[in-house]
């Protein structure tokens, strides 16, 4: 119920109401933008342009959805923005979208697993990277944010059964980009063997 408030005074043009409502929010959209471009450095120069535009569009929020939902659409559709117009300018490079600022969330990792696990992150991102947006945008809303089906068919605004159809087209094309990497064999429960 708080939130509702803070909303509303964001509405207002409460400054000190929209730092406090987006900050309970800024890891999500740090991690959403990183998934998206791959790199520390774009992750944080779109995550602010997304603060601006969320700045700018949160009189347009009426409540319809849930505001985190609502975010998530704000910020995945100003990450495709910023991907078309890359794409356009042929500005981005491999070597960017490799770069990894990982950190394991896991404290009691022996070092062989946070090798283990850094490696698994950077191949499931340097793939992400490799999949349309629209694929891109679908795992990573529901396999890694964790979105339920209507979620992300408000974020996206499209009905389930598309969402559903989009999820098994994209799951399908990251496995066909995962069988080429013949160093790597993820399995489906989620563990690494590292090949010779």
């Amino acid at each position: 119920m708080e939130e509702q408030i803070l909303i509303k005074k964001c509405q207002a043009d409460d400054a000190v109401a929209f730092e406090e409502l987006l900050g309970n929010y800024e890891t999500m959209i740090y991690n959403l933008t990183y998934r998206f471009f791959g790199n520390h450095h774009d992750a944080s120069d779109v995550g602010q342009e997304a603060l601006l535009r969320v700045y700018r569009k949160i009189k347009d929020f009426n409540g319809k959805s849930s505001f985190k939902t609502w975010l998530y659409r704000v910020v995945s559709n100003l990450c495709l923005d910023e991907i078309r117009k890359r794409k356009k300018r042929k500005d981005s490079s491999l070597e960017e979208a490799k770069e990894s600022g990982y950190e394991p969330l896991a404290g009691d990792v022996t070092p062989m697993e946070n090798v283990l696990q850094k490696e698994r992150f950077q191949l499931i991102q340097e793939i992400l990277l490799l999949l349309t947006e629209e694929h891109r945008t679908i795992l990573i809303l529901k396999d890694i944010e964790g979105l339920d089906y209507n979620e992300i068919s408000q974020v996206l605004n499209c009905n389930i059964g598309t969402v559903k159809s989009r999820l098994s087209r994209a799951r399908e094309s990251f496995r066909q980009k995962l069988a080429t990497r013949p160093k790597y064999s993820v399995l489906i429960e989620g563990r690494v063997q590292h090949g010779m």
